[in-house]
């Protein structure tokens, strides 16, 4: 069951209602879902507990973050903080 709930994860985080637009023409935007997870970790919360708020799990919430950090070019979670705020993004 837990592959499948994994595949359902990650499914729904790159799901786009129906007749949206895929793209992020700069890769700069964000997701409603990392938008929302940089608010819940920027006020303080854990991993476990912004999951829970997000109602995905621990697993995603980790993954969203190492993208977010990769496309941040960060090298820890901190670094990764100040740069979204130069962005915007907080």
């Amino acid at each position: 069951m837990a592959p499948l709930v994994t595949l359902f994860e990650q499914t729904w985080e790159t799901a786009v209602p129906l007749g949206a637009d895929r793209t992020r023409a700069d890769g700069e935007s964000l997701t409603p879902g990392e938008r929302e997870l940089l608010k819940l970790l920027a006020s303080g919360m854990t991993d476990e507990t912004a999951g829970r708020q997000l109602g995905v799990s621990l697993r995603t919430v980790r993954r969203q973050m190492s993208g977010l950090m990769e496309r941040l070019h960060a090298s820890s979670r901190f670094e990764a903080g100040l740069r979204a705020a130069q962005r915007g993004w907080l």
